[in-house]
């Protein structure tokens, strides 16, 4: 592959799944700015890592989500080495909508973080999953392909991940026993 072939194609590439790496970049650190800078670095280390990385990468968007998650976990470190709080703050700057009841909003806000903190306890693998399947909207077959896993080894991970976060959270009907998936 020439060089101006390697760089369309990586362009192509960037261009394709910006956005959705922008999604789970303020998925894992609710912090926009936070995202879009993770994300530009992101793309920045996969080209450095040659040019043809995105043909010769077997799963190019799993290796672009790995990245995003490690300089996400390095920023915090460093955050936490120094005594500093990274701003993990919501996006709408604590402005409630107009036609929001604040109890609801409120309510809404606590299961929010409840639902975060549960996940959080999961294995990374298993967060990446359940992004991908409940955040992105992938079905379980696409998920497996998207992490790199076998569709038996994903629906593994998924099984433990609902089970733990049944645990944790408990389930108020027949309806939450289910999975969905």
């Amino acid at each position: 592959m020439t060089p101006d072939d390697a760089e369309r194609a990586f362009t192509e590439f960037a261009r394709t799944h910006s956005t959705r790496a922008l999604a789970y970049a303020f998925f894992c650190c609710n912090n926009r700015p936070l995202a879009e800078d993770t994300v530009q670095e992101a793309f920045v280390r996969m080209w450095k890592a040659g040019p043809n990385s995105v043909d010769q990468i077997f799963h190019p968007y799993a290796y672009l989500g790995r990245t995003i998650r490690n300089l996400l976990v390095d920023v915090h470190r460093t955050a936490q080495r120094r005594l500093e709080e990274v701003a993990w703050e919501d996006e709408r700057d604590g402005q409630l909508p107009d036609s929001c009841n604040v109890a609801e909003e409120a309510t809404f806000r606590a299961m929010g973080r409840d639902l975060k903190a549960a996940v959080a306890t999961l294995e990374e693998i298993q967060q990446d999953l359940i992004y991908c399947i409940y955040y992105e909207q992938l079905p379980i077959r696409a998920a497996s392909r998207t992490l790199g896993l076998t569709e038996t080894t994903a629906r593994r991970y998924h099984r433990a991940a609902l089970s733990r976060l049944r645990e944790i959270i408990g389930c108020d009907s027949e309806e939450d026993q289910d999975g969905g998936r």
